[in-house]
């Protein structure tokens, strides 16, 4: 979201981000302070931007379209960046704030849950009796 503030030196409408933390806005007047989204003093006499949204999805795509558009580089990409992302992740566990380590925890708890009944359960059917009579379709 971005707020527009009008500079009080030439009269010039300036529009900057608050999702950026505190930035430094610059007028091309040269007059410049700091915009602090905590601080409400810069809400005085600003407008937020509410027309620059995020592009809605507009109507449904086909599967034929998805299926002819596929970019099978771009999926090769997207696996090799994602899987660079996670190496990079566990490499550097101890670095992560505690909330991404707590969510990196709770995913292998659950993937050794389900290893684990995995195992459980092919030991689970090796062990029960081979009967030709005792089939199930």
């Amino acid at each position: 979201m971005h707020l527009i503030k009008t500079c009080p030196a030439c009269a010039r409408r300036l529009r900057f981000p608050l999702n950026k933390g505190a930035i430094k806005v610059k007028c091309a007047c040269g007059y410049s302070f700091i915009a602090d989204p905590d601080n409400t003093d810069i809400y005085r006499g600003a407008t937020f931007d509410l027309t620059r949204s995020a592009p809605h999805i507009k109507g449904m795509t086909s599967l034929w379209r998805i299926i002819v558009n596929f970019d099978f580089g771009r999926m090769i990409a997207a696996f090799a960046t994602g899987a660079l992302t996670i190496k990079y992740r566990l490499q550097n566990f101890r670095l992560l704030p505690g909330a991404e380590k707590r969510k990196i925890a709770f995913v292998l708890l659950i993937i050794a849950a389900c290893l684990a009944v995995l195992i459980v359960v092919i030991c689970a059917m090796s062990q029960a009796p081979h009967t030709p009579d005792a089939m199930v379709i």
